[in-house]
């Protein structure tokens, strides 16, 4: 968020009249360059006084022109101030590290945004009231004639649209430099209602008109005032084309410089808020999901701002998604299921399915500190979700103090026999060296059986609309689980089923003792099924 205590409110103040003071110069100069004959005779008269008394002449009349331009703008600013008060009234807020009311906060934020709109007329008024005072006041004193009164205000008002111009893209960068980051910290400003909205092809248009027709305006309109002064010019041809030279040359010079810096305005208007994003997006790339695009107009560029916002927030839900996900799967698995390559909607699979249950742990929950038993249990969890991951397996549940995992599924791997018969190898060993951990720091011993079984099951998520989970159905689910719970019955720590034990590569058998195969009876299976004890 933007610092409250370095945002002011007098930028608006110093556009306002700074552009308008350049205005007034601008003016003066196009005023003093024209070629009519008022003006050439009074430069004939300043050219006969000493140079000094006519630098002083000038500096006078300019300060004349700005001390009526200051006096104008007096109900400028007035207005200004009453619009910019819910604005300020807020910033005391903020400096005071207070949340103002909602109403002030909607206001300002509405103010805040429409201000350059709300410049921009003001301005205008302003231009229109100030050659009214200054040149039908010096027609009304003789000084000048209608016709020269009233091209000399059309003019002026060319000029000021220009001003104006300059003052409501100046008021909006600054708006959005110092201001606009503090009321709107996560953008959205195309979201307030009752506020106005300049998109990118009325910023060219504008650009084109402000900046290429009206200079183009105020040559031809000197030039039609030139036209109709021709047969009462009491100079020579030649001196009257050097003025024409003289004046365009003048004109092409301030109008370049008018020009080029409304055309810096309306360009970084632009391209400032487009390499934000794409120094954002560059963030992105590098793995910053942190990284915000920092949305400060209501046009389309602000709009696609907010919606690259939310790309990040999803992107970073995603990745949030992907690395819990991955806690609990392999990355091979995560990534397949993440990609959408993975039916999730029901298919038949063989797989292998494996149950991991801790033994005693009932007398150990009721022996310990509560907090003792969820450390204990955490680091157990932590070691026996490794060497499954390890071995490509996806835990699907831990029921209390039970792992129930599968492999083979959703990734299909054509031994996944073997694989699940590593992974509770691995884990045998895992917890031999997690219960000498404990020893040293005085912990209880753990130990665990382990029941694996190979055969075909329905795969697929499960579960009501709003709640789902990848699970297995089938007897194979069943008879996994009730080879773990006979582990406690032979005495055992790893049985598995003759269908696993077949698909066993020998191998893997080197230097492991084997039980002799058993048939055992499983609830609500008619034949026995065939089991191995792995010592």
């Amino acid at each position: 968020m933007a610092d409250s205590n370095q945002a002011s409110l007098k930028g608006f103040y110093i556009i306002g009249v700074g552009a308008t003071i350049v205005g007034i110069l601008v003016i003066m100069v196009l005023n003093l360059a024209t070629p009519l004959e008022f003006v050439l005779d009074h430069i004939a008269a300043l050219k006969q006084e000493e140079a000094i008394n006519w630098l002083r002449i000038i500096a006078t009349r300019f300060g004349i022109l700005v001390s009526i331009a200051l006096l104008s703008c007096a109900p400028f600013f007035y207005l200004l101030f009453i619009m910019l008060k819910p604005i300020s009234e807020c910033l005391k807020y903020f400096k005071q590290h207070q949340r103002p009311s909602e109403d002030l906060f909607v206001r300002a934020r509405q103010r805040l945004i429409n201000l350059p709109f709300i410049i921009l007329p003001l301005n205008l008024l302003l231009w229109i009231f100030i050659p009214v005072i200054v040149f039908f006041g010096a027609y009304a004193v003789g000084k000048i004639d209608s016709g020269t009164a009233l091209a000399f205000s059309a003019r002026s008002l060319m000029v000021g649209l220009i001003s104006s111009s300059v003052a409501f893209f100046g008021a909006e960068a600054y708006a959005r430099q110092s201001l606009i980051p503090l009321f709107f910290p996560e953008g959205l400003l195309s979201k307030i209602k009752g506020t106005a909205s300049l998109s990118i092809s009325k910023r060219v248009r504008a650009f084109f008109r402000v900046g290429s027709l009206i200079p183009l305006a105020s040559i031809v309109l000197t030039l039609w005032i030139l036209y109709l002064q021709a047969d009462t010019s009491v100079v020579t041809v030649k001196e009257y084309a050097r003025g024409v030279l003289i004046f365009s040359i003048v004109v092409f010079v301030l109008f370049f410089i008018g020009s080029g810096v409304l055309n810096r305005l309306i360009s970084s208007s632009i391209s400032l808020p487009v390499q934000n994003m794409l120094d954002t997006v560059k963030e992105i790339k590098k793995g910053n999901y942190d990284a915000r695009v920092e949305v400060v107009s209501n046009d389309e560029i602000g709009v696609l701002g907010d919606a690259t916002n939310e790309m990040i927030k999803g992107l970073k839900e995603r990745e949030l998604l992907r690395d819990t996900f991955g806690r609990y799967v392999a990355p091979e698995v995560r990534d397949e299921i993440l990609s959408g390559r993975i039916p999730l909607d029901g298919e038949l699979r063989e797989v292998t399915v494996l149950f991991a249950d801790l033994r005693g742990f009932t007398p150990l929950t009721e022996s310990n500190d509560p907090k003792l038993v969820a450390k204990i249990l955490n680091k157990y969890f932590e070691e026996m979700s490794t060497a499954i991951h390890k071995h490509s397996g996806l835990i699907l549940q831990f029921l209390g103090d039970e792992i129930y995992a599968v492999f083979g599924a959703p990734v299909y791997k054509s031994n996944h026999p073997c694989l699940a018969f590593d992974a509770a190898l691995s884990m045998k060993k895992k917890l031999i060296a997690l219960n000498g951990y404990f020893d040293g720091i005085g912990w209880p011993r753990l130990s665990n059986g382990i029941g694996i079984h190979t055969g075909n099951v329905v795969a697929g998520n499960i579960g009501s609309p709003d709640r789902l989970s990848y699970l297995l159905v089938g007897d194979t689910v069943n008879i996994a689980s009730r080879l773990q719970s006979l582990t406690r019955e032979l005495n055992a720590q790893i049985i598995i089923s003759s269908q696993t034990y077949d698909r066993l590569r020998k191998e893997q058998l080197e230097n492991i003792t084997v039980k002799q195969s058993l048939a055992v009876d499983i609830p609500g299976k008619k034949n026995k099924v065939n089991i191995y004890s792995i010592g």
